[in-house]
Parts: C-alpha cells; sequence; structure tokens
C-alpha cells in the first residue's frame, strides 16, 4: 500500500518537478535599448556646454536586472546601463537647451568643454511578482548619483536621483518589462536635468 501510494506520488509530482526546474532555469530577456522618447530639441547652435561621461555601474553576472518571482527565474537584459543612463541624461539636457557632448568614461573629447557630467547607476532593475488575485506587478527602480565639475564652477555640484515605475498585468512580457524600466530611467534622465539646470551650472549659450 505504502509503495503503491509513493509510485503514485512519484507519477504526480514528478511532471511538476521538471517543470519547475525548467522554469528556473529559463530567463526573461528585456528586448531592446533604451531611449528617449521623441521630442523637439531645444539646443541652440554653437559649441556643446557640458561632456557627458559614461556612467560607471556594478553589473551583475550575465548581466540580470532582477527576478521573475513567481516563475523563478532572472530577467536579464544586454544593454549597458552606465552608457544608457548617460545618453538618456544628454538628451534631457539638449531638450532643455543645453548643447550636451558624449564621451566615453575616460572624459577623453571633452577637452574645453566648460562642464563635465560623471555618475554612478546605484539601482537598475526590474522585477515581477504576484501582487494576489489574478493580476501581477512589474517594477522597475532607478537610481543613478552624478556630479557637474568645471572650471567656471564653485565646487562640484553633486545630485542623486531615484524613481520607480510599475505596471499591473495578467501575463508579464518582455516589452512589459521594457516598457517600466524605460519610463523609471527617462523619469530619472529628465529629474537629473532639472537639478543640473535648477543649480545654474551651465553658462548661458553664446
Amino acid at each position: 500500500m505504502v509503495r503503491r501510494a509513493f509510485r503514485t506520488f512519484l507519477l504526480l509530482a514528478g511532471p511538476l518537478l521538471i517543470l519547475s526546474a525548467c522554469a528556473a532555469g529559463s530567463r526573461l530577456t528585456v528586448p531592446g535599448e533604451l531611449t528617449r522618447p521623441a521630442r523637439s530639441v531645444k539646443t541652440a547652435p554653437g559649441a556643446p556646454r557640458a561632456a557627458v561621461l559614461d556612467f560607471s555601474y556594478a553589473a551583475a553576472p550575465d548581466g540580470v536586472l532582477g527576478r521573475d518571482y513567481d516563475r523563478i527565474r532572472p530577467i536579464v537584459w544586454k544593454g549597458q546601463p552606465g552608457k544608457t543612463m548617460a545618453d538618456l541624461i544628454a538628451g534631457a539636457l539638449g531638450e532643455n537647451g543645453v548643447a550636451a557632448v558624449r564621451v566615453g568614461v575616460d572624459g577623453a573629447g571633452a577637452d574645453g568643454v566648460p562642464v563635465r557630467i560623471s555618475g554612478v547607476v546605484r539601482r537598475f532593475e526590474v522585477n515581477a511578482r504576484s501582487t494576489g488575485g489574478v493580476s501581477r506587478t512589474t517594477e522597475a527602480t532607478v537610481s543613478v548619483t552624478f556630479t557637474a565639475e568645471g572650471p567656471g564652477l564653485s565646487g562640484p555640484s553633486e545630485h542623486t536621483v531615484t524613481s520607480s515605475s510599475s505596471l499591473e498585468v495578467l501575463i508579464v512580457t518582455p516589452n512589459d518589462l521594457r516598457d517600466v524600466l524605460m519610463s523609471a530611467a527617462n523619469n530619472v534622465a529628465e529629474e537629473a536635468a532639472r537639478k543640473l539646470l535648477e543649480a545654474k551650472v551651465f553658462s548661458p549659450a553664446s
């Protein structure tokens, strides 16, 4: 009787264990790049007034950004958060009339540019989990600390900006992950540009 019950348990549990192992070994990939929405650029003609360096970022192995907790699988992205955040902030500055040039983390190519903006991406993650009932929450959080420096400034101007974005869905898709991550990243870029403008780190365009 015990043996028969054990065999029955194996017949029922075996497929579930296999499916669980497959789910644990799978990956959910965020597709494409993260960009800014198409907007008019207000940058006046002339030399760049800001050089935005690649931000540093302590990447997790295999590009893991978070976890799909219900399916027990990592969420990964092939992009580079440090370069992406620098691109987005440079784009947000351009939309606000500040000509910005993008350079590498070593600053090569920034000679003669009045302001250098460098920084570190402290959080760049997206997760998915059940929230009760049939809905699931996809949530992204992005946080950066950046510093503006230049010979015309009295000293370094440092700021930290954090933003979160979430989406309630029935089934989490890769595009859902990209949408919430892009929303959080662009919110950070816009807030970063606002803080830099409020701090008056840029001289008026000539």
